[in-house]
């Protein structure tokens, strides 16, 4: 059965946050969620649908996304996860409010400002007493907000996702019991290669040229993050280095990513309706996947004692 798609028919006050067209409603249950309006000529829309389904199979705590259409327009919705009472506080606020009050919090890319060691040490050690996200369980590995963290950013270079801006992660404050918690991953919409064009999926799909396959284009992918050395760090550089500090958690990781199969893989993309996503498109998005879980693999072969 293909995945649902609600039909949005009021809206309330617009989202400041991100580039798209962004509304709040209220559904039939009264219940508060996001509209955002796919841009043009990409995949967006289903790339935010599908990202949500895998990282459910990792057992990530995520963001709810499902299809929408609101005035012939389709998009995807998410239901608000900040309680009443709480207030969400982005990562650009954390940076300058803990770590620098001259952060450039107004900028979200090529900022070299942006260094990975600086956000790993500020939620590992900066923000006291910070909690994992509400509802979520841990375990003998999973036991501290970095380490779920960690597995966002393992996540990103699964999906090929290069969008984890400091607006991009972020904590609860409960100001009235004096408490912090993480928060679920969430936009995953520059992912899994949507913006690639259905033709150009095909034509890599099918190219004998090494230099134009879908195994050379996800070694382009960058993360926001820099290095030390003011250099921006690839996704699967951040991952390289996350092995080097944090081994179990990363292991922990990509073992989950190494049980997700194939075949769970295309029963995601065969549910996603065909008004949101070609077949070529599909393709591109699993082989990107895949290609990606190798270059996992191969890291978790050399750095995690495995």
């Amino acid at each position: 059965m293909p995945y649902k798609i609600e039909t949005i028919t009021s809206r309330d006050e617009m989202e400041q946050l991100g580039t798209k067209e962004k509304f709040w409603f209220y559904d039939e249950n009264d219940i508060k969620k996001l509209f955002k309006i796919g841009r043009p000529y990409t995949g967006e829309d289903w790339a935010e649908k599908v990202a949500y389904e895998l990282g459910r199979l990792l057992k990530l705590p995520c963001a709810i996304y499902e299809f929408s259409i609101w005035n012939d327009k389709q998009g995807t919705i998410s239901t608000s996860f900040v309680p009443e009472g709480m207030r969400l506080v982005h990562g650009n606020e954390l940076l300058v409010i803990v770590h620098d009050k001259a952060y450039p919090r107004d900028h979200r890319y090529h900022l070299s400002d942006y260094k990975l060691d600086i956000v790993l040490n500020l939620i590992e050690n900066e923000l006291d007493d910070l909690l994992l996200p509400l509802g979520y369980d841990g375990n003998n590995i999973i036991q501290k907000p970095v380490d779920l963290f960690i597995g966002y950013l393992i996540f990103d270079c699964w999906i090929a996702n290069q969008d984890r801006h400091h607006e991009n992660w972020a904590i609860l404050v409960d100001t009235k019991e004096v408490k912090w918690y993480f928060v679920p991953t969430y936009d995953h919409a520059a992912g899994l290669g949507c913006k690639v064009s259905p033709e150009e999926a095909k034509k890599r799909l099918e190219t004998k040229d090494k230099n134009y396959s879908v195994q050379k284009f996800v070694t382009r992918a960058k993360s926001p993050f820099y290095s030390d050395k003011n250099q921006q760090l690839k996704t699967i550089d951040v991952v390289s280095i996350l092995a080097n500090k944090y081994p179990d958690v990363v292991c922990y990781w990509i073992n989950k990513i190494e049980k997700i199969s194939k075949g769970d893989i295309k029963s995601i993309f065969d549910e996603v309706p065909p008004t949101f996503i070609m077949n070529d498109s599909k393709k591109f998005a699993e082989e990107i996947l895949h290609e990606n879980k190798v270059r996992l693999l191969k890291i978790r072969k050399e750095k995690c004692n495995e």
